[in-house]
């Protein structure tokens, strides 16, 4: 009888020893997917800082543009006042004033082709805007959807 209780004994603790190299194996298992996880955070984080780098730098362009903008406006503002300036005093010869007329229009023509450089240049940076808006959302959820992932791990291991 001793033989059969000492036979027991072994075999319960050769199960017991089955059922711990098991969870020593699924404890590994996990802690490599835990560093899979870590890392794909980690090369998350190095793409956002990625995509706010490029947000800045359109952000700089943008106040660039803006400022080419002022200062276009600027121009034009002083180009008309100038404009006012020499109508006022060309009262006189036709001649003149068909030159006169000639220089405006040349003006205005210059001042339209500045004027659509500059909002094709607005529009291409909002559309490089929008990309960039996106792609910040689509990292966004990104990163909750791993954290997502990374709870639910969590919860199964505790």
């Amino acid at each position: 009888m001793d033989e059969t209780v000492l036979q027991q004994v072994l075999d319960r603790l050769g199960n017991i020893e089955g059922t711990l190299h098991n969870l020593v194996e699924g404890q590994k298992r996990l802690e490599e997917e835990q560093l899979t996880i870590r890392k794909e955070q980690q090369t998350i984080r190095r793409e956002q800082q990625i995509l706010l780098q490029g947000q800045k730098r359109l952000e700089e362009e943008q106040a660039y543009l803006q400022s080419g903008l002022k200062e276009l406006n600027e121009l034009m503002t002083a180009l008309l006042h100038r404009q006012d300036e020499t109508d006022a005093k060309l009262e006189a010869p036709a001649t003149d004033v068909h030159s006169i007329h000639g220089e405006i229009a040349s003006l205005k023509q210059g001042l339209h082709e500045l004027e659509e450089k500059v909002d094709s240049h607005y529009h291409q940076l909002n559309e490089r805007l929008d990309n960039i808006q996106l792609d910040v959302d689509f990292a966004v959820h990104k990163t909750t959807a791993n954290e997502r992932e990374l709870y639910k791990i969590k919860n199964r291991l505790f």
